[in-house]
C-alpha cells in the first residue's frame, strides 16, 4: 500500500509543479547591458558609436506576467590626466554620471518566444565634471607665476519617457531584451570657474537650462534572468 502511495505520489509530482509555476502571480526580472562588453571585443573605437541606453541593469516585477513595475540605473566614472607639453603638472579631469528610471509596463502580446511590451518612466541623470589646470609663467626678470584652473559643471536632468520593448525568450529563465524609448527631459547645469593666480583667487559662476526631445534606436541589449 506504502509503495502505491509513493508511486502515486511520484506520478502525480511533475503535473503540481507545473500547475504552481502556471498559477505562480509574481514574476521578477533582472537584466544586464552587454552593449558596452561587445563593444569592446568588435569595435576599434568603442566611443564612437550610435546612442546607447545608459542604464547598466534593470529590475522587473510583473503581476499575473501582464501589468509591471520597473527600474533601472546607470553608473560611469572616469579620471583623466593629461599631459600638456612645457608644461610640469597635468590637466587632470574626473567625471561622474548616475543614472536612474522607475515606471510601469505592460505585456500586450506574449507568447512562447516573443513578448512586447510598453513602459512609461520618470528619469533623472546626474553629473559632476571636475577639472583642474596648473600653469606656469615667467616674464623676466619678474618671478614664475603659478595658475590653477577649477572648474567644476554640475548637470541634473529629469523628465519623462515612453516607448516599446521586445524581448527574445531564449529559454524559460533566459533572455534578450531591447527597446526603443522617447525621451523629454529638462537639463540645468551649473559651472563654477575658479582661478587662483599666485595667491589671488577670481571666481565666475553660469547656470544654463536646456530642454528637448531624445529618441534611442533600439541598440542596447539586455541579458535577462528571469524567476
Amino acid at each position: 500500500m506504502r509503495k502505491i502511495k509513493l508511486l502515486s505520489s511520484l506520478f502525480f509530482l511533475p503535473v503540481l509543479i507545473k500547475s504552481q509555476d502556471s498559477i505562480k502571480l509574481v514574476h521578477h526580472e533582472i537584466g544586464f547591458n552587454t552593449v558596452s562588453l561587445v563593444k569592446q571585443v568588435i569595435s576599434n573605437n568603442p566611443t564612437s558609436a550610435l546612442p546607447q541606453l545608459p542604464y547598466d541593469f534593470f529590475y522587473n516585477a510583473y503581476y499575473k506576467d501582464k501589468f509591471g513595475i520597473r527600474l533601472g540605473a546607470g553608473l560611469s566614472t572616469s579620471y583623466t590626466e593629461t599631459e600638456i607639453q612645457n608644461q610640469p603638472y597635468p590637466r587632470i579631469t574626473n567625471k561622474f554620471t548616475i543614472n536612474t528610471r522607475g515606471g510601469l509596463s505592460y505585456n500586450f502580446i506574449h507568447n512562447k518566444r516573443i513578448t512586447l511590451n510598453v513602459f512609461a518612466d520618470y528619469v533623472r541623470s546626474d553629473t559632476k565634471d571636475e577639472t583642474i589646470a596648473t600653469t606656469t609663467v615667467q616674464t623676466f626678470p619678474n618671478p614664475t607665476q603659478r595658475i590653477t584652473t577649477e572648474t567644476s559643471d554640475k548637470s541634473t536632468a529629469e523628465g519623462a519617457q515612453a516607448g516599446v520593448g521586445i524581448k527574445f525568450n531564449i529559454y524559460k529563465h533566459l533572455s534578450l531584451y531591447t527597446e526603443a524609448p522617447l525621451s523629454y527631459t529638462t537639463k540645468v547645469s551649473k559651472s563654477t570657474v575658479n582661478i587662483n593666480d599666485t595667491g589671488t583667487n577670481s571666481w565666475s559662476v553660469s547656470t544654463v537650462r536646456t530642454s528637448g526631445l531624445l529618441f534611442y534606436i533600439p541598440t542596447t541589449i539586455y541579458l535577462v534572468l528571469r524567476f
